[in-house]
């Protein structure tokens, strides 16, 4: 967590700490004048921000501490194709270089070119590290087919995932994929209204799991939202067989999607919770110890966000789509789910939902924020039979015009010369490193067979 934030307009970015109001960093023609800014982050530390520029021309690397910055060019998207290896900061980027993808491994704080080997992909859609930092998984995109690579840290392909189809076998492949916290298993989302988990390090598939029209005969537990004409919200145990509703498509000839729209692990990789976009308004709770439903939840509004707690596993808080200021939450260790109103004073267009923790806060204790545009609440969850405590505030006015000092003082701003990497100048960076990518499999060097 940092305290660190961006601000970034078409060319240029701007950083503030709220721990220290005097420190700031500009960083002047980000996309290199080549477009506009298409996305900033922060990199693997917040000593680090890297800016996208616009129409996928390149990618540039920016180190808050030597006010340098390494350039790539062709990377394939910001959401997907870029990810940092836990524990070690080891980027990889995927980029597009002559017809064919390759992917890049740059050196944590020095970013220099440390590998880069040619994806046996058509067109990649992204790709990631697993939470161990062993395994970095790369995906096709839908149009494609299904098919899921998995590669050593090193480099190496380690194993094919068809989705259990031929290779000539037409169909739309994978949306995305996501790990679970612990590496143990990795979640495949299709087009097909199916999930496929996929347990590490064999990578062989364990289930295909899929959400039916109709619930019935299920040892899951069903709950469906009611609202009585007081708008009070709680849930009901809905009787079986029940049909979640389906959405309704825009127009007659307009086809409606069967993907999987959400799909979230809990923190310790014991559930899963997953929405479909045919039955956007229904999550499942998915036990992968059984891989069987636990529990199935079905809302009168379509499912905005999945977000479970950051400590405690058997806490989970969806956010709908809904008129009134609520939120909905599932606990396993309480026998109903709740509903809770939010006393939001001020309406003010959408809503955003999200927990509020910090590290060493009691799990058994949390809290979560609400807000919109005019105002937030900030809302404490006690334990079952207890009331909820809230704390209503409005964002302060902005007042216009600049204070004392100009906060977009540009005076401690970036060198507007990145050092420029392509896929085959190894060793070029920021400066020297000897922080190497190490093998998958290099404990297995060191074995002694006994005689």
């Amino acid at each position: 967590m940092t305290s660190r934030i961006l601000l970034a307009d078409d060319e240029t970015v701007h950083i503030f700490d709220l721990s220290d109001p005097k420190w700031q960093a500009t960083v002047t023609g980000g996309s290199g004048h080549t477009g506009k800014i298409a996305n900033v982050e922060f990199g693997f530390t917040k000593d680090e921000v890297i800016v996208f520029s616009d129409f996928g021309l390149k990618v540039t690397i920016w180190s808050l501490l030597i006010n340098r910055g390494v350039e790539v060019r062709d990377p394939k998207g910001p959401s997907h194709g870029h990810s940092f290896r836990p524990n070690s900061g080891h980027l990889a980027i995927l980029v597009r270089e002559n017809v064919r993808d390759v992917s890049m491994v740059l050196s944590p704080v020095t970013r220099r070119l440390e590998n880069s080997f040619p994806l046996t992909t058509i067109d990649a859609q992204g790709l990631e590290w697993s939470p161990d930092g062993n395994w970095l998984i790369a995906w096709e995109a839908a149009s494609a087919g299904f098919h899921i690579l998995v590669y050593t840290a090193d480099g190496c392909l380690f194993k094919n995932y068809l989705g259990g189809h031929g290779p000539d076998t037409p169909m739309l492949g994978t949306r995305t994929v996501k790990w679970d916290s612990s590496g143990k298993f990795l979640a495949a989302k299709d087009h097909d209204n199916q999930i496929h988990l996929l347990a590490a390090p064999s990578f062989n598939c364990i289930a295909i799991v899929s959400h039916p029209e109709t619930i019935s005969s299920l040892d899951a537990a069903v709950w469906q939202e009611q609202i009585d004409a007081s708008r009070t919200r709680a849930y009901v145990a809905a009787p079986q067989p029940a049909c979640p509703p389906r959405q309704n498509p825009a127009s007659d000839d307009k086809l409606i999607s069967t993907s999987i729209s959400h799909l979230a692990f809990n923190k310790s990789g014991s559930l899963l919770a997953s929405v479909g976009e045919s039955t956007p308004s229904t999550v499942w709770i998915w036990c992968l110890e059984s891989l069987t439903p636990h529990s199935i939840l079905i809302h009168h509004s379509f499912v905005k966000r999945l977000h479970w707690h950051p400590e405690d596993p058997a806490c989970l808080l969806i956010h709908c789509a809904t008129e009134d200021p609520v939120i909905h939450l599932w606990q396993s260790s309480i026998d109903i789910p709740r509903i809770i109103p939010v006393p939001l004073t001020r309406p003010g267009g959408r809503t955003e939902a999200s927990w509020i923790y910090s590290p060493g806060a009691n799990p058994e204790s949390p809290s979560f924020m609400l807000a919109n545009t005019l105002n937030y609440a900030l809302t404490h969850i006690p334990d079952a039979g207890e009331r909820e405590t809230t704390v209503d505030m409005s964002f302060s006015t902005v007042v216009e015009g600049l204070g004392p000092e100009d906060m977009f003082d540009e005076g401690n701003s970036m060198d507007l010369s990145p050092i420029k990497l392509s896929h085959e100048q190894f060793g070029m960076g920021l400066e020297s490193a000897d922080n190497e990518v190490d093998d998958t499999f290099d404990y297995r060097r060191h074995l002694v067979v006994a005689s």
